[in-house]
């Protein structure tokens, strides 16, 4: 039962992370009433909670957030991610200075979880905290994108464990965005390739890691905004090419709009999916749920 209370443990966290802090709707109030009436209306918790937390607008979705149980369950994981904009666009600065407003901090976890074992141990734990400046929308330079972005930062990764276990890196990187879309049919179509460099790699326990991940990685998303989107992420490296490949679908769609899920599919044919076992190959197929893809 140890297992079962960890995956409901982690399903509520994913949910909160993901969903609750973001909700900032407006207050609700009766007919002829004002925000300030004493009788005005607070349905939800978040409508009180959102008072005291003016800055909930500044988080975004960042990376995706899902939980996937593997074909083998002890290749199972689970990832939270998220963005947060340093500066009030509104502000006094940012009129001034309106490229204030690419300047974000960022973090993702990435758990890898053996649901197979008895107690359910977490195999490995990616935590990366990252800065980064991400650009307006520059497609007045290439009119035939819909979006054409910039964005680089340093990101590092580490997975907290000491000793023989510890592994940790740190890199430069610069990641463009072109991205098309049609409103009409909204079909669309993202590539995001990215390079990077390292920067202070541990030369103790992973000094190798560059020969495992390499310096180049292509992302790339193809889909309707309402429908499938496959994503792909091929990296490639000296000791070989790795590649995930993911198929979303809203849940949505199949219960007359009531669960604001996506259904997920995963392949993996990866080195370094985790910096633990960074020169193992992983192979495996996962499913289960997401609510950023």
């Amino acid at each position: 039962m140890n297992w079962l209370f960890k995956l409901c443990l982690t399903v509520s966290s994913i949910f909160w992370f993901g969903i609750y802090p973001c909700q900032s709707e407006p207050l609700k109030t009766y007919p002829g009433e004002g925000p300030e009436s004493p009788l005005s209306n607070y349905s939800d918790l978040s409508d009180l909670f959102s008072l005291y937390q003016p800055y909930l607008a500044n988080i975004s979705a960042y990376e995706p957030i899902y939980f996937l149980v593997g074909a083998d369950p002890k290749e199972s994981k689970f990832q939270l991610s998220m963005k947060y904009r340093l500066f009030n666009p509104k502000g006094s600065l940012n009129v001034r200075h309106p490229w204030l407003a690419g300047i974000h901090l960022a973090y993702t976890q990435t758990s890898f979880w053996d649901l197979k074992s008895d107690s359910a141990p977490f195999s490995d734990t990616s935590y990366k905290p990252e800065f980064f400046f991400l650009t307006s929308n520059l497609n007045r330079y290439l009119p035939k994108f819909e979006g054409l972005f910039f964005q680089f930062g340093l990101q590092h990764e580490s997975n907290g464990r000491g000793e023989q276990h510890s592994r940790s890196t740190n890199f430069f990187y610069l990641k463009p965005y072109f991205i098309q879309y049609n409103p009409v049919t909204k079909l669309g179509l993202q590539l995001s390739p990215r390079v990077f460099l390292y920067i202070n790699n541990d030369g103790e326990s992973n000094a190798d890691l560059s020969d495992y991940r390499g310096y180049f990685d292509l992302e790339t998303k193809l889909g309707k905004a309402d429908g499938f989107v496959f994503t792909s992420n091929i990296r490639m490296a000296k000791k070989g090419i790795s590649f995930i490949s993911d198929l979303t679908y809203p849940v949505s769609n199949l219960t007359g709009g009531n669960f604001d899920l996506y259904l997920q599919v995963e392949y993996s044919n990866v080195r370094s999916e985790s910096l633990l076992n960074y020169e193992e190959r992983v192979q495996a197929v996962r499913i289960g749920f997401a609510i950023v893809r």
